[in-house]
Formats: C-alpha cells, sequence, structure tokens
C-alpha cells in the first residue's frame, strides 16, 4: 500500500514537471529553435542579397566612366600637338590630314560599322559590337536589308540636313573646275565667304556623325564592364586605339571647316557627351537593348561617315591638285588612314 501511494505520487510529480517544461518550451520555441534560427538567418541573408541586387552599382559606373573618359581625354591632349590652323602656309599638311580623315571614315564606316551591325551581339562579354561567329545562314535574309537600309538612311539624312542648310542659308555648294573664280577670290569676298560657311556645314555634319558613334562606344564600354573588369579594361584599349586616329581626322576636318583650334578642339570635347551617354545607358540597361541600340545606330553612323568622306572631303582634296608630290602624300595618307582600321578591326 505504501509502495503504491509512492508511485502515485511520484507518477503526480512526473506530470507536474512535464507540463511545466512543455510550457516552458512552447514559450520559447519560436525564438531558441535551430530550425527557426537558421530560417530566420536565411532569410536575412536572401532579404540582404536581394537588396544588393536592386541597389545600383555605383562602382560599376565608376569604372565605365573613368574609363569613358579617359578615352575621350587622351585624343583631346593629342590634338595640342597637331601643327595645323587655317592659314595658307599650313594647307599642304591640312590636306594630308584629310586624306587621312576620309580614309578613316571609309575604313571606320566598311570595315568596323557595317560589320559589327551585320553580326548580331552574342551576348557574351567584350566589345558590345563583338565578332560572333553565327550561323552564315543566318547572316542573311532581313537583317541585311536593314542594315543596309540604316546606311542609305544615314546618307540620305545628312544629304536633306545640307540641302536644308543651303536652301535657309543660300549656299551655292562646291565649285569643282571654276578655276578662274577661285582666282578671283580675293577682289570677290562674298564669293569667299560663301565658300567658307559652305565647308563648315561639312565639319558640323562630322560632329553630329561622330556623336553618334561615341554613344556606341560608350554602350560598349558599359557592356564591356557588366561582364567584368577585364574584359572592360580589354574594350577601353581597343577603344582608344581606334580613336585617337579619328579624332585626328575629325579636328582636320573641323579645322578646314573654318574653326579655330581652339574652337576645334572644343568641339571635339563636347562629342564626348555622347560616349558618357552611352555608357551610362548601357549600365541602366543591363545589357538588355544594348545590342538592339547600337544595331540601328552603327548602319546609320556608318552612312554619315560615306557621306562625309565621299561629299565633303574627297571633294576638297581635288581641288587645285595640281602636285604630283602632294598627291601622292595624300593617297598614301588616305591608304595609311584605310589600314589603321584594318589593324585595329583585326584585333577587336
Amino acid at each position: 500500500m505504501y509502495s503504491q501511494k509512492k508511485l502515485m505520487l511520484a507518477c503526480i510529480l512526473v506530470i507536474i514537471f512535464t507540463a511545466i517544461a512543455v510550457a516552458h518550451s512552447h514559450s520559447h520555441s519560436h525564438d531558441d529553435s535551430p530550425a527557426y534560427k537558421y530560417s530566420k538567418n536565411a532569410n536575412e541573408q536572401y532579404k540582404t542579397k536581394e537588396e544588393k541586387i536592386t541597389e545600383p552599382n555605383y562602382d560599376l559606373y565608376m569604372r565605365a566612366l573613368g574609363s569613358t573618359v579617359f578615352i575621350s581625354l587622351v585624343p583631346f591632349f593629342i590634338l595640342f600637338f597637331i601643327p595645323i590652323d587655317g592659314t595658307i602656309e599650313k594647307q599642304p599638311l591640312l590636306k594630308v590630314l584629310l586624306s587621312f580623315a576620309s580614309g578613316g571614315l571609309l575604313g571606320d564606316a566598311f570595315l568596323h560599322l557595317i560589320p559589327h551591325a551585320l553580326v548580331p551581339n552574342n551576348g557574351e562579354g567584350g566589345h558590345s559590337h563583338s565578332h560572333s561567329h553565327a550561323n552564315p545562314d543566318e547572316a542573311h535574309g532581313p537583317h541585311d536589308i536593314s542594315v543596309g537600309l540604316g546606311v542609305l538612311g544615314g546618307i540620305i539624312t545628312f544629304l536633306v540636313v545640307e540641302k536644308t542648310v543651303r536652301l535657309f542659308s543660300g549656299e551655292h555648294g562646291h565649285s569643282h573646275g571654276n578655276d578662274k573664280k577661285k582666282s578671283d577670290e580675293k577682289n570677290k569676298k562674298g564669293k569667299g565667304k560663301e565658300k567658307k560657311e559652305d565647308i563648315k556645314i561639312a565639319g558640323y555634319l562630322n560632329l553630329a556623325a561622330d556623336f553618334t558613334h561615341n554613344f556606341t562606344d560608350g554602350l560598349a564600354i558599359g557592356a564591356s564592364y557588366i561582364a567584368g573588369n577585364n574584359i572592360g579594361f580589354i574594350t577601353t584599349v581597343t577603344i582608344l586605339l581606334h580613336e585617337i586616329p579619328h579624332e585626328i581626322g575629325d579636328f582636320a576636318i573641323l579645322v578646314q571647316s573654318g574653326c579655330s583650334r581652339r574652337k576645334a578642339m572644343f568641339l571635339q570635347l563636347l562629342t564626348a557627351f555622347g560616349a558618357v551617354s552611352g555608357t551610362l545607358l548601357s549600365i541602366y540597361l543591363q545589357g538588355s537593348n544594348e545590342s538592339l541600340v547600337s544595331s540601328l545606330i552603327l548602319p546609320f553612323t556608318a552612312g554619315g561617315f560615306i557621306y562625309i568622306a565621299t561629299v565633303s572631303v574627297i571633294p576638297e582634296l581635288l581641288e587645285n591638285s595640281h602636285k604630283l608630290y602632294q598627291s601622292i602624300k595624300e593617297i598614301l595618307a588616305l591608304l595609311a588612314g584605310v589600314y589603321m582600321m584594318v589593324i585595329i578591326a583585326q584585333y577587336e
């Protein structure tokens, strides 16, 4: 009997302590259980990671914009050492640089802009118009037509703009084969002024084309830094090597247009805003629509370059080309401009 009482008492005590323990554990189950802790930590890590993804990557912006500014400033400082101006004494050297500019424009259009517009972006890193070995069957068809139409659209647009400016300003264009009138330019100041203003149109058209070209370069830099720092550095060096001869040629075109050295350099520096805006847009879009934008702009810019080289620059080289040695130097300079673009295209 005594043993039964002890057993009942022990059972009651066990039940009491068990109830207390269960109640205590239930009150702290949400705070102390390992499952809760781990799930809470996992949720916090996920939220932190999600916040990092949604936050702007300012470091990426700084690296890409730093490269863009570097590419824009290096050619600008090189222009200080180009010994040309609008004087008669510097005309032979200026025409050599104009020949180099026309070769660079044509080489840039046919070896850089049009090929990159024809080849679709493969979405990998590198230059935004990077070469991708696409299926040959895919390289033909409507995409070829759209690129060709873009090139023609650029040529026609630049023609319409120049003719519109001529109509409103009363200009009559280039006068080739009229040496008698040119010999009387000093006596006919109106004709001389008209000729000067006529060339200025070509200079500002070239600035517009250069702005759009720099915009596509900015798209390339932004997309390359999204792919990785190493790819961004390689793209920066490639575009820099491409921009130096291109900017020198543009500078010569502006000087021939009647701009002073200082004004020509300032206008060249303004085109850098195209590269900056392209870089910002590329990073903002994270490369999603960058290839579409560049595929529309590249052919149009190529058409503009072809128009400027063939309609504005080369006719200037044909005027007063009576010296054999000077003509040889101009042709060699034109071939050098093309060859520079060939070398750059091989290593892009």
